[in-house]
């Protein structure tokens, strides 16, 4: 079993080499950043599924992400992820992560339920954490990871797909800085709206959004503003310190060439209206 994704322009690869039964999936949100790929992929993982887990060394633990989440310790060759299962907390997959954080060796437990007799695994298992652990990691010296909550960007998905617009998510997009130029990518996790789609373009402003009242109000948001705001709502990867620099680096690269501004919106579909009399935004996607 073989699973191509394309998220944020990065390739990313699951393969199980005994072609074990696949359970849920794919998922809705991932069909669109499924592809077929022959090419070496950016994030490689090779997926053993299992009785039982091997016994492996722990080194020092790097992050705990709490609440029975998952644990990265060093390793010999890199890093190791404990992944439980949420229910019972007992180890459910362990992976063996190269320092580039671009191989990846998993091992799964098989689903507990027998499905015609053959051994079965769920994918989505091992794309959340491990999967994004290692994306967050790995693009982190190059993008933002972003996605507010509560502050309507739902509402403005809805609104601006109402006027024909292309919305990539409307709830984690992907900065990244590609050929000198700053993109803004979809990504397979939505948000309530359920907007996920798999396509990018040049970011020509950022909006910091909040619910107003009465009328819609714009202002533009000095420096320092921005990245308080920013820094609040985005995955950073704080168990390694070179991308967290990057990262930092990279934001204030991002307020220096793009438009950032403040957006208070009353809750009225014109605010399609006002944002296009604004001439401020070139990329109708909510941020």
């Amino acid at each position: 079993m073989k699973i191509d994704l394309q998220i944020g322009r990065y390739g990313i690869r699951l393969q199980e080499a005994e072609n074990c039964v696949c359970l849920d999936w794919p998922l809705e949100p991932f069909v669109p950043f499924l592809t077929q790929a022959n090419d070496q992929p950016d994030i490689d993982f090779t997926v053993k599924v299992v009785n039982h887990l091997p016994e492996m060394t722990h080194g020092q633990l790097i992050f705990d992400a709490s609440h029975g989440l998952w644990k990265l310790y060093e390793a010999e060759s890199g890093f190791l992820l404990e992944s439980p299962n949420t229910h019972t907390l007992e180890s459910y997959s362990r992976a063996l992560i190269s320092r580039d954080f671009s191989r990846i060796e998993v091992w799964v437990r098989q689903h507990e339920a027998l499905w015609e007799q053959r051994v079965a695994w769920e994918p989505l298992k091992i794309i959340n954490p491990i999967m994004e652990v290692c994306l967050t990691t790995k693009l982190a010296r190059e993008w933002v990871f972003t996605g507010p909550s509560g502050a309507g960007k739902s509402t403005l998905s809805d609104w601006f797909t109402a006027r024909g617009a292309c919305v990539l998510s409307d709830e984690r997009l992907i900065l990244r800085k590609v050929a000198g130029e700053i993109l803004i990518c979809g990504t397979p996790w939505p948000g309530t709206g359920r907007q996920a789609n798999n396509r990018s373009g040049p970011l020509t402003a950022l909006y910091c959004i909040r619910h107003g009242e009465g009328t819609h109000a714009l202002r533009r948001l000095p420096a320092r503003n921005v990245s308080l705001f920013v820094l609040r709502q985005c995955f950073l990867p704080h168990w390694d310190r070179a991308a967290m620099g990057r990262s930092l680096a990279f934001l204030d690269e991002l307020i220096e060439r793009v438009g950032c501004f403040e957006l208070a919106f009353a809750k009225n579909p014109d605010i399609v209206d006002y944002l296009e009399e604004q001439r401020l935004a070139r990329t109708l996607v909510p941020s």
